[in-house]
Formats: C-alpha cells, structure tokens, sequence
C-alpha cells in the first residue's frame, strides 16, 4: 500500500498525537515540530526504500524479458515476487506484511529518544507497542473513513482525542465502519449483477 507524502505526513500527525496523550512520553513544547518532523522521517524514509526496491524489482523482470513473456503470470505479479525475494535478501520489511508498523515503531521509538526535550516515563517496549499500534491503526489509504471514524470516535466516546480511551474507541467505530460497507456493497452486488444481467 502507497500512501502519498501528503498521508504519511497526517500519519506522521497521529501517530505524535497519539504518543503524546499515551502518559508515556511527555514532550515539551519546544520539541513538538521536531518530535513530528522525526516520526515523517522515519514513516518517508521507509516509503522511499520501498519505492526504490519497486523500480529494482520492475528492472530485473524487463532484463528478463524471455522468461517474462514465458511465464503465465502478468508482469505486475512478477514483479511483486521479485520485489519479495530482494526485500527478503536486503532484510526490508515490505508495507504489506504485518511486521511493518513494529518495524517503524523501533525505527520511531529510537528517533524520538535521541530528541531533547521529549522524556520517556515508560520502558521503551511499551513506548514502541504504543507507536505500532498508532501506525497499524491509521496506516489506511482511504482519508476519507479514517476523518470519519476520528469524528464519530471523539462525539460518542466523550474522550480526549488520541488518548488511549479514544484509540479504542475509534477500532470499535472503525470495525463498525468497515462492516457497514461490507453490507452496502453485498447488497449493491446482487442488483447491479441483475441489471446487468437483463441488459444481456
């Protein structure tokens, strides 16, 4: 999943909204540009590597042109199988395996350490549970249901924004979400197929 410079940097956001309000870090004012500033770097960084494996694995398939056009599968899925392979033997974590928000969190965690003026009150593990959790929550794509799920989170749970009570909050909306467009869809399925079907 590719999310654009401008959803990382609202990642990036969230993710310090979230860590500041956790009670196991507290960051002075001064600090808080660049304690957000480090969390986009590290988020950037990861989606530039990614992106550079990309191209490498899109190189090597058209260098293989003959083994390409012989194989079964679509360029894009070959493609992704080498990306795989380099991203194994190069010890990067790939966006779409479940390791990555742990991944990021250690890379975070160690960033906002070397900060001053940001204070850690709890062991770094906890800190960096914290921060994966806040990356797995809000590294979606769709802006739209994550700005919804934020505003249905905050008017129904009565909680501080971002605060642990109100990250619950939201995974319960957000499911919730994601079910009712679940059902929207497989009830717009069966009539769309049977417009199609009588326009046949």
């Amino acid at each position: 999943m590719k999310l654009s410079t401008e959803q990382l940097e609202r990642l990036a956001e969230r993710v310090y909204l979230v860590v500041k309000n956790s009670g196991h870090v507290e960051i002075e004012t001064d600090a808080e540009e660049k304690a957000i500033s480090q969390i986009n770097f590290v988020l950037e960084d990861d989606s530039r590597a990614e992106e550079r494996l990309s191209r490498e694995a899109e190189r090597l398939v058209q260098q293989q042109n003959e083994i390409a056009k012989s194989s079964s599968k679509p360029f894009e899925n070959l493609v992704h199988e080498v990306k795989s392979r380099l991203a194994k033997s190069k010890q990067v974590v790939l966006s779409d395996s479940p390791e990555k928000a742990d991944t990021l969190a250690e890379k975070v965690t160690k960033a906002l350490w070397k900060l001053d003026g940001v204070d850690f009150y709890s062991e770094d593990r906890k800190v960096q549970n914290c921060i994966a959790r806040a990356i797995h929550r809000f590294r979606q794509e769709d802006d739209h249901i994550l700005d919804a799920v934020e505003k249905i989170a905050t008017k129904k749970s009565g909680a501080e924004p971002y605060s642990q009570a109100w990250c619950l909050a939201f995974d319960k909306y957000y499911n919730e979400v994601l079910q009712r467009i679940a059902r929207q869809k497989g009830e717009n399925a069966p009539a769309e197929y049977g417009n199609r079907g009588a326009s046949l």
